[in-house]
């Protein structure tokens, strides 16, 4: 096994480096595959207004709208199917929208709608729509809220625009779009994205000679192809042939395997662990193929949720609350743990001050076995399958979402079993990964017990499960932030 990791190591790195050389550039969503975005551009000009709207929608919320699009369910969204599913969703959207002068509302009517299907990841489309509303606006402080979705995940963007004839002062939203209506996300606000749901400003009629105003529809150049990412989610759309079959599959591998080696997946919790039980090599097998099996469990179940229960639970509402279970048995955990090793530490203390004991020991007296199960963790001992459980849970229980995405565009281009296939072997390379990272772990611990001072080594399992407490409580107030 040790001779294995150099050639692997260097596997990883060389893919990982020819991935970020021939990467294409991407349209990346904010916060991945499961946003709503929402952008309001207020045009004013002459006593008259016009908001233009636009709505994103990221490949996996899209993928669930196909079915309310898709009204005789033949898996073709025909021109009609579209304009009906347009026509009503802009004015589910007009009921959502607040417009005020002086605290007076304003009447906003729908002058125009338009929307189209853009190629995304893994087989999938991602879906825009775009809308004009207009009315008449007297002069006057204007206040403008959005209360659409106001629990989805995504991207929302105001802005504030005069034309010829008017001017606006004391605005709250700046006048340009940051990104671009929706068409290019700033790469520095991908994980932070803009929250703005509502605007002030004041608002007069003038006789200057800006810019005459646009028209309240027209347009199509914003529903022109954006490009696509490649990466992980493109094997799914592959021709395929019996060697290109296997080589997708490697590439799957070790797309996974650089995918466990990004943030998350429970490195740090499980490398505590490990040092602080005193495990083995087998114990960080074991870890690693459990957090894979998670996986690809969290990966087929969240996929189901978003065929079949997708209007009860929107993928992107769930995965907060699969990081707040997550959090809770970390921290569960890391508790157990912490609790059980510092009552392990005073009874070795208290051994100590009774001194050395003077009869003799012709016995030999037994010792923990490798194999222990269920309390040998709580004192530091090896791996119990009580922790085994909490590490998937930490690792493997918050999926991939560009492997939900293959999935389901597996499904959308009737290629199930090479899905599954392609999300096997990204859980396989996930899996071989955290072998290595645990292994690292088991031989990090020799090394320290060996080199670290009397006086601290026997500390290492106390010192390992406040690491997982601490890592536990991150997690928690994470998914508590995120669902609001």
């Amino acid at each position: 096994m040790r001779r294995l990791l150099p050639p692997v190591a260097l596997l990883l790195i060389a893919f990982g480096v020819l991935q970020v050389a021939s990467a294409p550039p991407a349209m990346a969503h904010p916060l991945g595959n499961f946003t709503v975005n929402r952008y309001s551009g207020i045009e004013v000009s002459g006593g008259a207004v016009a908001i233009r709207y636009v709505l994103d929608m990221a490949e996996i919320p899209a993928f669930q709208e196909r079915s309310a699009i898709d009204t005789d369910g033949d898996e073709i969204l025909s021109a009609a199917e579209r304009g009906f599913w347009a026509d009503r969703e802009a004015r589910l959207i007009l009921s959502g929208l607040g417009l005020s002068v002086d605290d007076r509302p304003v009447d906003l009517s729908l002058a125009c709608r338009e929307m189209g299907l853009r190629p995304g990841q893994g087989g999938l489309s991602t879906l825009r729509m775009e809308a004009v509303y207009t009315g008449r606006l007297p002069a006057g402080r204007v206040r403008y809220v959005d209360a659409n979705d106001p629990d989805r995940l995504g991207w929302r963007e105001v802005t504030v625009r005069a034309f010829e004839n008017a001017s606006v002062s004391d605005s709250s939203v700046p006048s340009t779009s940051t990104s671009r209506e929706l068409l290019r996300y700033p790469d520095d606000l991908l994980q932070s994205p803009l929250d703005v749901r509502e605007a002030t400003f004041s608002f007069a009629e003038g006789r200057t000679s800006g810019r005459p105003a646009p028209e309240p529809c027209g347009g199509e150049a914003a529903l022109a192809e954006a490009p696509t990412a490649g990466g992980f989610a493109a094997l799914v759309t592959w021709k395929l042939t019996p060697a290109v079959l296997l080589f997708s599959l490697l590439v799957a591998f070790l797309f996974g395997a650089l995918h466990a080696l990004g943030p998350g997946h429970g490195k740090t919790i499980m490398a505590a662990y490990l040092v602080g039980a005193g495990a083995r090599l087998r114990h960080a097998v074991s870890v690693g193929i459990a957090v894979s099996l998670m996986h690809t469990a969290s990966v087929l179940g969240l996929g189901l949720i978003a065929l079949f229960a997708s209007r009860l639970f929107p993928a992107e509402a769930v995965y907060p609350w699969l990081g707040l279970l997550t959090g809770a048995v970390v921290l569960g955990l890391g508790s157990f743990l912490l609790a059980g090793r510092l009552r392990a530490r005073r009874a070795e203390g208290g051994a100590r001050s009774d001194g050395p004991q003077s009869h003799p020991h012709p016995h030999p007296h037994p010792q923990p076995s490798d194999d222990a199960v269920e309390t040998g963790d709580a004192a530091g001992g090896p791996i119990s399958r009580r922790g085994l459980t909490a590490l998937a849970v930490s690792g493997g229980l918050l999926p991939s979402p560009t492997a939900l995405v293959v999935l389901l565009g597996a499904v959308a281009l009737h290629r199930v079993a090479y899905g599954l296939s392609l999300v096997l072997a990204f859980s396989g390379g996930l899996a071989v990964a955290l072998i290595i990272v645990g292994t690292l772990a088991v031989r990090a611990r020799s090394f320290l017990s060996r080199r670290a001072r009397s006086g601290l080594a026997p500390w290492l399992p106390v010192a390992s499960a406040g690491v997982i407490v601490v890592a536990g409580t991150f997690l928690i107030i994470r998914a508590t932030l995120q669902l609001g």
